[in-house]
């Protein structure tokens, strides 16, 4: 397997197609076969490596290329980034990275990039830590690229926290994020799961924004290969995300609904708090996703649950009323970054504000089919306050009968991140987990 080239296709997918960095990888991994493991690892590292420090990096390149780098060809920007990535962040020697790139080059469309690219490597390889960053120390131009996050969303942080906190969550971000899991308690205590992972982690910790949540050190491989994933004991999930379930306060024998399903992480902790008492209704309009909603609920040993294949929009009375919906809302997702940071350079500050008009609509079709005194939870994984605080907002606004109200009793300990404003936020660098918003709102009787 040639590792470089692996990567790098991968990287210039990921510049001129819609398609995940998870399905790509999976794409590149399976061409490999049965490849060394140590190469297989090389790709995967050098395209996070990339991608959790694009900005810098192109900060670096810029001060050895003559021209702008959105006027260099996407095939030799990709190969520069790779090198400039070998050389500054995984200290390959110079001579070694410079060799590789030129020899990616000439396997590549980059090939007619070979000249420039040798000569601004050697450049970078003897200059490169010389270079400033630019603006004043706090700035949000210095954290965008000391950071690598894209200047827009730096601004929209600041916005919401002081510089010294951006800078902690930004830096929480640039870190590799340890395997995180739920404990199935249709099928197993989480003791008993620890138990069973032992042998597969160097660390395991409960995480204490939710009880159900593990995260385990030292692994190796995926986490579909850890034990007990194909008998149901426990799903991927990140505590933040398990958090939010717990926020809904859904129990046994009520009648739940799931709006926006997907692939049924929370649609399966609901079916555990309720311990598989009441109705669920998950509500996916992907066929592909609805799919694999019911294999993977099926997994989990979830039996009051129904998938149904719908928008959630659209959803009439037909379906009944009910005591709890969740509204976990499409969103730009920029709440991941620090475990997907592809998100970063995909999004655009337009995204929010698109994204914003579905999730109020979404929020207005689950408001409409909440029984009187019930209660809805609106959330997502994204931080703009386009999406999050403005859309809470403006579904108060619209929907008179709503009030925001927590059930502190049933969330728990992830109470703990409901802030002054009555918000939920989970947030890297003080919760160790990937970045959610939330809001729960009661119906008046």
């Amino acid at each position: 397997m040639d590792s470089r080239r692996a990567a790098f296709r991968v990287l210039l997918d990921l510049e001129q197609t819609p398609k995940r960095l998870e399905k790509l990888l999976d794409r590149e991994l399976s061409r490999s076969g049965a490849a060394p493991e140590r190469d297989r690892a090389l790709a995967v590292n050098l395209v996070y490596t990339v991608l959790r420090h694009r900005l810098a990096l192109d900060h670096l390149i810029g001060g050895f290329v003559s021209r702008p780098l959105e006027k260099l060809d996407p095939a030799v920007l990709t190969v520069l980034r790779l090198a400039a990535a070998e050389i500054t962040r995984l200290r390959t020697p110079d001579h070694a990275a410079v060799h590789a790139a030129v020899e990616l080059a000439k396997a590549t469309p980059a090939r007619r990039g070979q000249g420039l690219i040798n000569g601004a490597l050697r450049a970078l390889a003897r200059g490169w830590a010389q270079v400033e960053p630019p603006g004043p120390p706090g700035s949000a131009q210095r954290l965008a690229v000391e950071y690598s996050h894209p200047l827009w969303l730096v601004e929209e942080l600041l916005s919401l926290l002081p510089a010294g906190e951006v800078a902690a969550w930004l830096q929480a971000d640039q870190k590799e994020p340890p395997h995180a899991l739920r404990v199935n308690t249709l099928k197993a205590t989480v003791e008993e799961a620890t138990e069973l992972l032992a042998g597969a982690a160097q660390a395991i910790a409960p995480h204490p924004l939710a009880p159900e949540s593990l995260t385990l050190g030292g692994v190796q491989g995926p986490a579909r290969d850890l034990p007990g994933f194909k008998q149901g004991l426990w799903q991927a999930q990140d505590p933040g995300a398990s958090a939010l379930s717990r926020l809904l306060g859904a129990g046994p024998g009520m009648r739940v609904l799931d709006l926006c399903a997907g692939a049924g992480g929370k649609t399966g902790h609901l079916a555990a708090l309720m311990e598989n008492q009441g109705e669920l209704l998950a509500v996916e309009p992907s066929q592909g996703r609805a799919r694999g909603l019911e294999h993977n609920l099926k997994r989990l040993g979830v039996t009051c649950a129904q998938v149904l294949r719908r928008d959630g929009r659209s959803l009439a009375r037909d379906v009944g009323l009910f005591d709890r919906v969740l509204v976990d809302a499409p969103c730009a997702g920029l709440g991941v970054a620090g475990r997907r940071p592809d998100v970063r350079w995909r999004r655009q500050p337009e995204d929010a504000a698109r994204l914003a008009v579905l999730q109020l609509e979404l929020c207005r079709a689950g408001a409409r089919l909440l029984k009187p005194g019930g209660a809805l939870l609106y959330c997502t994984c994204t931080v703009t306050r386009a999406e999050n605080q403005e859309v809470a907002a403006a579904l108060l606004a619209a929907e008179p009968e709503l009030s925001l109200s927590w059930d502190l009793e049933a969330a728990g300990p992830s109470a703990l991140a409901i802030g002054q404003d009555g918000y939920f936020r989970s947030m890297p660098h003080v919760h160790l987990c990937d970045a959610f918003f939330a809001v729960r709102f009661k119906k008046a009787v």
